[in-house]
């Protein structure tokens, strides 16, 4: 019985002797903060999107746009519209117009223990036109990003990766 009171005893002692604090720079390691970003979401560390093959009566279409470094603030993202299809004809975004539109990626409230970084969705609907047009394309390109503190980088750190969608529209009219 006297064991199985010391042992923990002994476990507490041992702990409580561990306080040297360990430092990275003491030990030559430099630690730099990588800056923010955002940039549309790809599976695992995947550095580009395939694009997304559709048809013209699949209803919507969800885009994730991230920031992986999260953000202190909301952070807007402004994003414009490319592609072959036509805005009000093959497709809508509620809230945009057809040169493009905003998302706004609310800041976490509260702890991300999980290690998923903050995001939105932009929801691209679909619209059958009813016309023999053929195979449409939609891009989605972010065009810049900011939050209370400035501007934030668009695109996987700050590059073209990952900052443009493609959507691919088949025709069910033929």
């Amino acid at each position: 019985m006297k064991k199985t009171i010391y042992l923990p005893l002994i476990l507490v002692a041992i702990l409580a002797s561990c306080t040297e604090e360990y430092s990275l720079e003491d030990n030559g390691i430099t630690v730099e903060e990588l800056p923010g970003y955002v940039a549309f979401s790809a599976p695992g560390t995947g550095i580009s999107i395939n694009p997304v093959e559709t048809s013209e009566d699949a209803g919507t279409v969800s885009l994730n746009v991230e920031i992986p470094t999260s953000s202190p603030s909301d952070v807007t993202v402004n994003y414009s519209f490319g592609g072959s299809a036509v805005y009000g004809v093959d497709y809508t975004v509620e809230g945009a117009s057809n040169a493009g539109g905003q998302v706004v990626i609310l800041k976490s409230t509260e702890i991300n223990l999980d290690g998923l970084p903050d995001n939105a969705d932009i929801d691209v609907q679909l619209l059958t036109d009813g016309v023999v047009d053929g195979l449409k394309t939609i891009e989605v390109t972010l065009v810049d990003a900011s939050n209370s503190e400035g501007d934030i980088a668009v695109g996987r750190a700050g590059t073209d990766l990952l900052k443009t969608a493609v959507i691919n529209i088949a025709d069910i009219d033929e």
